[in-house]
């Protein structure tokens, strides 16, 4: 069973970092709508709602989806971790192997 090559970890990192700019923009994007909302609706008092009330939801809801992104940026660690584990539980460890004498 052959092991494929994991990617360096200079991508990983760059990939995490465009996954948070990506959860900045839709940060952004809410504070816009709710603002544009507000100014729509109330004019310049509703704007300063609008933008109070997308900072909150920004703040309260969006912290669930940076959540997601590190679970997907770790999981793949996890996953190494675990594999190795269960194979050293089931074939014990490979310094106990070179020591056996058969």
């Amino acid at each position: 069973m052959q092991k494929q090559p994991s990617a360096p970890p200079e991508s990983k990192v760059r990939n995490y970092l465009k996954m948070l700019k990506v959860y900045g923009l839709i940060a952004l994007g809410i504070v816009l709508l709710f603002t544009g909302g507000g100014f729509v609706t109330g004019g310049v008092p509703g704007l300063l709602n609008g933008l109070n009330l997308g900072l909150i939801v920004s703040a309260v809801g969006l912290p669930f989806l940076g959540i997601v992104v590190s679970i997907t940026y770790w999981s793949e660690f996890a996953g190494r971790w675990g594999e190795e584990k269960y194979k050293e539980q089931l074939e014990g460890k490979p310094d106990d192997k070179n020591n056996q004498d058969w």
